[in-house]
């Protein structure tokens, strides 16, 4: 993906009319004297390190208590949310979220003792949300990957959640999730959300109806539940006996499970093109060499059809999703030169997904 090297540029067009790996990886952005970022691969190694972090700790918690979550969870310090979120975007993080109201101190150089748990110190909270709208902002501009922001089910967080969506500018890439009673309840939930349904197929699961190991149904109206949703925010309840989140939906409205199988189908066709090339003695900028990138591109578009992703003609149940490539003739001669193809275009429709059933029966007497 971006910021990476490579000589692939993938450029996806939404036109939305009336397997690489990380896709569900999650990087926790904390406020810090210095910019840096580490990984983890459970809850107990980070916690050697931010023991004395209660949020740090409760989103860790929440992300490997899940059966299915990502192979790595990402800390990143920073002194500003953006320079920080550019300088470490080639980490493999596909999901990112800001730790409100602490600050981590690394410990001195001087003291010869660099395995000291690094200390949190409680910070003034005013400038909180607007780090958190910069890291959104950041991921906007980006068209691809996911902000999280995780917020208490209390009374007074829906009555100002339209506010709250206001602050973000309808993000298209910002998944508000609201759940627990307080601020580390609410940081589990985002880590047991992501942990939980983040690291599944691409494109075989929809955000809506999950379950989250660890996460309580709140205790709302359904007035208040519906005023979430009417600005797309989504929490956990329980219907029919199982707990689940109760829809899928980023603050602009677009489906989770939908933008997640587009930044899928981005990422497979930058690797998939990238190693094409790099293991080929030479790619002939000819019929033969624009076919291998053809059958390249149609292979990654008909792996997600099968995933889910792209929907199925019922006719020819083949994927909707078509592949055109021009010729060498049709290039130009700058591009020859440069040796730079730019001919391959490439259109898919999404497959969607079924939220709500409306039946109509008749019963006679």
């Amino acid at each position: 993906m971006s910021n990476t090297l490579s000589d692939i540029t993938v450029k996806l067009n939404v036109e939305t009319p009336s397997v690489p790996v990380n896709m569900g990886n999650l990087a926790l952005f904390v406020k810090g004297d210095k910019q840096n970022v580490e990984g983890f691969n459970s809850y107990e190694d980070l916690q050697k390190v931010y023991g004395s972090n209660d949020l740090v700790k409760q989103v860790a918690n929440g992300y490997f208590s899940q059966d299915d979550h990502g192979n790595k969870l990402f800390v990143i310090t920073y002194t500003d949310v953006a320079t920080a979120a550019t300088a470490f975007y080639g980490e493999g993080w596909e999901f990112a979220t800001v730790i409100p109201g602490v600050k981590v101190v690394t410990p001195s150089e001087n003291t010869g003792d660099q395995n000291k748990e690094k200390e949190a110190v409680t910070v003034d909270t005013t400038n909180d949300l607007a780090d958190t709208v910069a890291l959104s902002n950041f991921i906007d501009g980006k068209k691809e990957r996911f902000a999280v922001v995780g917020l208490p089910a209390t009374n007074e967080n829906v009555e100002k959640i339209a506010d709250t969506k206001k602050a973000f500018g309808n993000s298209p890439r910002t998944i508000l999730f609201v759940s627990g009673a307080n601020q580390a309840e609410a940081e589990y939930g985002i880590g047991g959300l992501v942990g939980a349904v983040g690291n599944e197929t691409v494109g075989a699961v929809t955000w809506k109806f999950r379950k989250i190991g660890g996460v309580k149904p709140v205790d709302l109206t359904v007035t208040q539940i519906q005023k979430l949703h009417e600005n797309n925010a989504f929490t956990y309840v329980t219907k029919a006996g199982l707990d689940q989140t109760s829809e899928g939906k980023t603050l602009s409205g677009e489906f989770i499970d939908a933008l997640h199988g587009d930044d899928w189908v981005k990422a497979s066709l930058e690797t998939e093109l990238q190693r094409l090339l790099s293991n080929s003695s030479k790619i002939t900028f000819d019929a033969a060499g624009i076919a291998q990138i053809d059958a390249t591109v149609t292979a990654v578009l008909t792996t997600a059809t099968n995933n889910g992703i792209i929907s199925v003609n019922p006719e020819t149940n083949a994927g909707e999703f078509t592949v055109t490539t021009a010729s060498r003739a049709q290039s130009s001669e700058e591009d020859i030169a440069q040796r730079n193809y730019t001919g391959l275009k490439f259109s898919y429709t999404r497959s969607g997904a079924i939220h709500t059933v409306k039946v109509n029966g008749q019963i006679n007497i």
